[in-house]
């Protein structure tokens, strides 16, 4: 058995760790509020949302490790963006021209786009700075939901700058800058807030500025990592465990008594720790071999069109899956588990048909433009 920490090249375990962040955020967006007598029971229901934040983690790890394996080739730029247009753009694009045809010719309600509510932002990228300007979702199609498109919106906005930074920033700094940028997160959570007016805010939720120590959590690791900082550490291993183990109690402790704004830092520590445990050359270490179950790994592939699917199609699970269900008076228990399998055998489907049609060809050809 090898010592040497792999972290470059595939990992199968990372496409299992994707896995996880998706099968938290379906479970999250696919509990019916009408099964729960209790607002603060359905509250606690609602925790797998923090997939999104393992989806910053994942991210800042895998891009920030593509960057820096690449800045010294050629074509840095063309290939990053390339491969980035070639993976993101045609199902984001082809969601949002259909969404925003169906409010413009099936729901007739052309004033609907207007302000923060334009589609405006969606084409641009931008709606999560509508979302933080409004302080609120946004307003569109009674008929597909797009508001869970903010989370991609930051990642591409994270891919603006970061190449910059990454290609000319020594990495020994880059690294120091990630911790300070993790270090700043809650503190600007607030500080947007008390712009605001509010605490917990809309705003301090999706603006890219707040959600950059999950991103940076990630970038961190992949920097420590390729400097060697974190392979010669005593209890390595153990420390890490220390720190999901502990990251993981107080992240309950949020769920159980009220969300803080530490709440996003913690998760980015506690997903980091994941992150690194998945790492281990060990193959009967537990993280790794859960990661590398083979149905989180298949979800993991196709967690692109599961997660913008999902919630996209809220208004028809609901309404095809979810009231008969209600009306049938079952056990809320078998009633939600009955929905949890249906709405997500439709979502599914769907991220089968869109993997065949929209997001394999393109990346057949995102392929041709591998990093050094």
């Amino acid at each position: 058995m090898s010592n040497e920490i792999n972290f470059r090249g595939h990992i199968p375990a990372l496409d299992g760790v994707r896995g996880i962040a998706i099968v938290l955020v379906l479970l999250s967006h696919f509990m019916l509020r009408d099964y729960f007598m209790n607002e603060r029971h359905y509250f606690m229901t609602q925790f797998g949302w923090i997939g999104v934040d393992l989806f910053f983690v994942l991210s800042g790890f895998l891009i920030t490790g593509i960057l820096l394996d690449s800045r010294q080739n050629e074509h840095y730029w063309r290939n990053f963006y390339r491969r980035r247009v070639l993976r993101i753009f045609p199902l984001y694009y082809f969601v949002v021209i259909i969404t925003w045809l169906t409010v413009l010719f099936i729901e007739k309600a052309p004033d609907r786009l207007q302000g923060y509510d334009s589609f405006g932002w969606f084409f641009t990228f931008t709606p999560n700075i509508a979302m933080g300007l409004k302080n609120n979702y946004l307003y569109h199609s009674h008929i597909f939901n797009l508001n869970h498109l903010w989370s991609l919106a930051i990642e591409e906005q994270f891919y603006l700058f970061w190449p910059l930074i990454v290609r000319y920033l020594p990495m020994r700094w880059l690294a120091i800058l990630c911790l300070v940028l993790i270090s700043m997160g809650t503190g600007l959570r607030h500080f947007t807030d008390h712009l605001v007016g509010m605490d917990l805010s809309i705003s301090s939720y999706t603006f890219p500025f707040c959600r950059m120590d999950g991103l940076a959590a990630g970038s961190f690791l992949a920097a420590a990592l390729r400097l060697g900082w974190l392979q010669n550490i005593p209890y390595k291993w153990w420390l890490a465990r220390i720190l999901f183990v502990s990251t993981g109690i107080l992240i309950m402790g949020n769920f159980i008594n009220g969300t803080k704004q530490t709440l996003y830092t913690l998760s980015a520590l506690f997903f980091s720790a994941l992150l690194f445990l998945t790492l281990n050359p060990d193959a009967r270490a537990i993280a790794r071999r859960v990661c590398e179950n083979r149905f989180l790994r298949h979800l993991g592939k196709y967690s692109y069109g599961l997660y913008v699917f999902h919630h996209m199609f809220e208004y028809f699970w609901r309404n095809w899956f979810g009231k008969p269900l209600l009306e049938s008076n079952l056990h809320p228990v078998i009633g939600q588990t009955l929905f949890i399998l249906a709405a997500f055998g439709g979502t599914y489907i769907l991220a089968r048909i869109s993997w065949i049609l929209i997001e394999e060809p393109f990346l057949r050809l995102k392929k041709k433009a591998k990093p050094a």
